[in-house]
């Protein structure tokens, strides 16, 4: 990961760089291993998104960078995942001690995002503006998403609020995913050795249990679930603004070093006495939710956030929704959850005109 200052550095040395057609215009963001920028494709005016490899980046996050390019690209049929553009690699110059040296800049050229999830619901007061239709709509597109990447053979594998994308048009907002440095393409074989996947990559607050206790899995079906817990978890972080994990299992560091410890004496926790403590945290999440939804909600967070993976993966525990494909009965309940709280506003807004009458 890399520091701050070396962030810095290579902000200040990129900004009104030119990049093939495209020149970097304003800082955007960053991640474990990139920069984003605002940037304009010099030939068309258009504006776009450039991501940027740091050039210290080991051999590990060139592969990851490169397999987001390849999976962006098959994924650009899917209206929940962000547009891949353009990208490769060009040199830049750089002075050193007198000399100029030509730096290679690998980058990614994508869609321009008008913001993301985190920065309506980290804030406490902003997130008490967002009200629970939009909330519950967020979480939908979310779905519907990994749904796409799902039935196209992708697996997100870091879902969060900072990779939820808004693509805003007019009076229209759309989420999609961005950041997919560690996606899998479910179809092909593992790329790593096995003990590279029984544990989780990236921030471990928002990893599903199975990676902290060292029992993650390289099959499709060990993607997938990580996946559903992921989105289980999105709606825990739209509620309270922190990730589930967090909640449920307090300091993450210590649970993965005591696992450290287990695996090595032979031993293996069991992920079901979890249990308690996640419907403890989910009890909490629902008193922060409209009475109208809890249920839908307490039936989602249950079934997708199971400690146990294979639990996820199961048919809907919705009598009803029995029949459907996995997600879509989420998709459902989802559908379900957001008329009932128009239900709900279009009842106050009822009740309201009618003191309205009666004060007047």
């Amino acid at each position: 990961m890399a520091t701050q200052a070396e962030r810095d550095a290579w902000k200040s040395i990129l900004l009104g760089q030119r990049l093939g057609d495209y020149e970097i215009q304003a800082y955007l963001g960053a991640g474990f291993f990139g920069l984003v920028f605002e940037a304009q494709n010099l030939s068309t005016n258009a504006r776009v998104a450039v991501k940027v490899l740091l050039p210290s980046s080991g051999p590990g996050a060139i592969v990851d960078f490169e397999n987001e390019a390849v999976l962006l690209q098959k994924l650009n049929g899917c209206d929940g995942v962000i547009t891949y553009v353009d990208g490769g690699q060009e040199s830049i110059d750089m002075v050193a001690h007198g000399v100029t040296v030509p730096m290679p800049i690998r980058f990614h050229v994508l869609a321009v995002a008008s913001g993301s999830v985190d920065e309506l619901i980290l804030d406490p007061v902003e997130r008490s503006k967002l009200d629970w239709t939009e909330r519950i709509r967020i979480f939908r597109g979310a779905v519907k998403s990994v749904h796409q990447m799902h039935l196209a053979g992708v697996a997100h594998r870091d879902l969060k609020s900072s990779n939820c994308l808004l693509m805003v048009n007019g009076s229209t907002t759309k989420l999609r995913l961005g950041d997919l440095g560690r996606a899998k393409d479910l179809r092909s074989p593992p790329t790593m050795l096995m003990d590279d996947y029984i544990q989780g990559r990236g921030d471990l607050r928002f990893a599903a249990p199975e990676f902290l206790w060292l029992q993650g899995g390289d099959t499709a079906s060990d993607f997938m679930a990580a996946d559903y817990y992921g989105l289980g978890s999105l709606l825990v972080e739209i509620a309270t603004g922190q990730p589930l994990t967090s909640l449920a299992l307090g300091n993450v560091g210590a649970v993965l070093h005591q696992a450290a410890i287990d695996l090595q004496r032979g031993q293996t926790g069991d992920l079901a006495t979890l249990n308690l403590q996640y419907r403890r945290v989910i009890a909490e999440v629902m008193d922060l939710m409209p009475r109208s939804i809890q249920r839908d909600a307490q039936v989602l967070l249950a079934s997708l956030c199971d400690p146990l993976p294979t639990e996820r993966l199961a048919h809907s525990p919705c009598h009803r929704d029995r029949h459907l494909e996995p997600l879509e009965w989420v998709l459902r309940r989802a559908d379900i959850m957001i008329r009932r709280l128009e239900i709900d506003a279009r009842e106050e807004r009822r009740i309201a005109r009618k003191l309205e009458r009666a004060a007047s």
